[in-house]
Order: structure tokens, then sequence, then C-alpha cells
């Protein structure tokens, strides 16, 4: 089998919370997300034989607990993820899948072959809005880009899908000042995952966008939010859910504890 693979982080501390991971970085998208950092492995080909991403996973299995499969959008390569995800399973591995929630049915399917561990599913937008969900993936900029009003029902398909079967996950939303991530829009986001949260705990992770590393040019020269200004914005989600974390440079991963701030 060949994957098109983009690039591997041997060993993360970061892309799954109190958990060493190596994460392996697939190729392709539906999306194109104007703030997104691994533009470079949105496109183009890198086939490699999935016996070398074996031995990638084993090389750093004596060190990591997990692997985190992210991309790009993973699940555009069902067959290899399935496929990496057995082979992880096997070596005794926990099995993380950073997706943006647009293949509900794929979703569905690793968790009926019990594959997955746990689920990071980016909400990019508030997801009765999607005209702005529009904007946060890129909708007109390119011809690729799927209708923003299946993208939004997809999102909410996979959130059903992984609340109902009582599966791990984490929603989170990129915050970049002035495109997506204002206080307002913040909220309209929380306000848009209560049924799924409030059934099921799952944190909400609103992560620091580092607009420098932006696919789009014009977005390259905004600052990003401060951890003292993402705190602000935990305060906007909680008004509608209760537990929310920030993701920063600065504290790492980070659940917010209201009463001290």
């Amino acid at each position: 089998m060949k994957v098109n693979f983009g690039e591997i982080i041997p060993i993360s501390t970061v892309d799954w919370h109190g958990k060493a991971s190596v994460v392996l970085f697939l190729r392709s998208c539906p999306y194109r997300c104007p703030y997104c950092q691994n533009y470079e492995i949105l496109t183009g080909s890198d086939m490699l034989d999935a016996k070398e991403l074996e031995k990638k996973i084993d090389s750093s299995s004596l060190f990591v607990s997990s692997v985190v499969f992210s991309g790009g959008e993973p699940l555009v390569q069902k067959k290899a993820v399935m496929h990496l995800a057995a082979y992880a399973k096997k070596k005794g591995l926990l099995v993380g899948i950073h997706t943006n929630g647009y293949y509900p049915e794929v979703v569905e399917e690793l968790i009926d072959a019990d594959l997955v561990d746990k689920f990071f599913i980016d909400v990019k937008a508030p997801l009765d809005d999607p005209v702005m969900y529009g904007k946060a993936i890129g909708f007109g900029d390119d011809a690729i880009v799927p209708e923003p009003a299946d993208v939004v029902e997809n999102v909410k398909q996979t959130i059903s899908i992984v609340t109902d079967r009582s599966m791990e996950y984490e929603l989170r939303t990129t915050a970049i000042r002035g495109f997506i991530g204002d206080p307002e829009d913040i909220a309209a986001i929380a306000r848009s995952i209560v049924p799924y949260i409030s059934i099921s705990n799952a944190p909400y992770v609103i992560q620091q966008g580092q607009p420098a590393h932006s696919m789009r040019e014009d977005l390259r020269d905004i600052s990003p939010f401060s951890r003292d200004e993402m705190l602000e914005l935990a305060k906007r989600a909680h008004e509608f859910v209760e537990n929310v974390w920030v993701r920063t440079k600065e504290g790492g991963n980070e659940q917010v504890n209201f009463e001290s701030i």
C-alpha cells in the first residue's frame, strides 16, 4: 500500500495532552483555510510504501505511547489511516486522529473497527453559520473547496457520531485576530456546540493561531493573541460551555480555572 506522506514529528508532547506521540502528517485536504500552517502538504505527492511509515512508528515506539494522524486531512486517505492505525494498535499504541470533520462515514468506520482512541475535531466557525464557515475554509478561493452548507452538516454529523458512540474527543478552534477568533466569534462557536458538549463534557480548546505561517500572505503580519487575550476568549466560551481549555505557545495546554481569572 502506498501513502501520500507529508512529514513526521518523531516525538511530540503537544499534539495529545498528557501523552507523548509520534505524529504522521498525510497530504491532501478538501479545504483551503487561509490561516493553514501546513499548506505545503495540502497538495503534491510523496508516495511512500506503508512499510516505510511502519518503520517510522517502530523507531519512535520506545519513547511514545500514541500515534497521531494529522495533515492536511488524514481521513482523505482512509485506507492508509486504517492500515497504519491497525499497525499502531498491534504495537500497543493509542491512536489519535486530527480531523476537520468532513468525513463522518470514515469516522464511523474507524470506530466500528476499534482503531481510534481519541478524535481531535476542528470547529472552524459557528456550526449554524455556513457563510462564516465558508470564510474559514477558503470557499471561493479554490474550486476544490466544497459547499459550506455541506461542510457544516458533515462536521455536525461527525461530532454527533463520536458523541453518540461515547468516544473520547475534543473540539477545537484556531483563533486568528480579525479573521475568526474575536470574542463574538468564539461566543457564537461555543453556543453552536452546546448540544454536543452538554452531553459529553468533552473539552472545547481554543488554539492560539500563528498567522506568520499562514497560507495567505495578507494574514502573515497579524499578531497572535497573547495568553491573556486567549483567556478572555475562554471567558466568552465559558458563557456556554463548562470545560474550556486554551493552547498557547506561552502556556501550552491549559484547562482554564475561571475562579482564578
